[in-house]
C-alpha cells in the first residue's frame, strides 16, 4: 500500500514500480476534504472533485486498487463528502476511508459518520465498496473513536503499532484488539 497524493504525478511512480515487479499495490489516495482546509489551500469543491476523477481513473486505468482518503472528514460538510466520494467510487475506488485528521472527532460523531457514509453507499447500490476509519489521537479518543467506527460497521480500523504513527500518532492497535 502506497500513500499518495490525489494527483496523477503521485500516481506514476506507484504504477511503474507495479511493471517493473508484476506485484500488485494499492494506493492511498489522500485529499483534503474540510472547509479549514480548502480555505488554507484556496481549493472548491469542484477542483476537489475534478482531481479525485482524473486520480482514481488513472490509477484504476494503471491498475493500482484505490483507497480514496480524504483528510479531516470529520469536520467536512456531508453535502461535499458526498460529490467526493460519488466521484472517486464512480471511478473505480473500492475503498473510502473516514479520517479523523486532528482527533476532533468523539465516539458518537465516529458513529454517525460511518453509518452516513455506509447509508449513501447502499442507498446507490454501493455496498461493495468498502470503508475504512482513520483516527488520530490528539484529544486521548482514538481508541474510543476505533472502536465506535467498528460498531457502526466500519470494515476496517487504522491504528499504529509500538507507537509508531503519524504527528501524535493513530489509535494503538494494542488497545483497540
Amino acid at each position: 500500500n502506497c500513500a499518495a497524493r490525489t494527483l496523477e504525478a503521485d500516481l506514476k511512480p506507484i504504477a511503474e514500480i507495479m511493471q517493473k515487479t508484476g506485484r500488485p499495490l494499492a494506493a492511498a489516495m489522500f485529499i483534503g476534504s474540510s472547509p479549514i482546509r480548502r480555505y488554507a489551500e484556496d481549493w472548491t469543491v469542484d477542483m476537489l472533485v475534478e482531481h479525485t476523477r482524473k486520480a482514481v481513473t488513472f490509477a484504476v486505468k494503471n491498475g493500482i486498487e484505490v483507497m480514496y482518503v480524504t483528510e479531516d472528514t470529520t469536520r467536512a460538510h456531508p453535502a461535499d463528502l458526498e460529490r467526493m466520494f460519488l466521484a472517486a467510487v464512480e471511478c473505480g475506488a473500492t475503498r473510502l476511508c473516514l479520517c479523523d485528521t486532528c482527533g476532533h472527532a468523539t465516539p458518537r460523531g465516529a458513529q454517525s459518520l460511518v453509518r452516513w457514509t455506509l447509508k449513501l453507499l447502499a442507498e446507490r447500490g454501493l455496498s461493495h465498496v468498502k470503508v475504512d476509519w482513520h483516527g488520530h489521537m490528539d484529544r486521548g479518543l482514538g481508541v474510543w473513536n476505533a472502536i465506535a467506527a467498528a460498531e457502526a460497521g466500519a470494515h476496517r480500523l487504522h491504528g499504529t503499532a509500538l507507537g509508531i504513527g503519524e504527528r501524535v500518532g493513530n489509535a494503538p492497535l494494542d488497545q483497540i484488539l
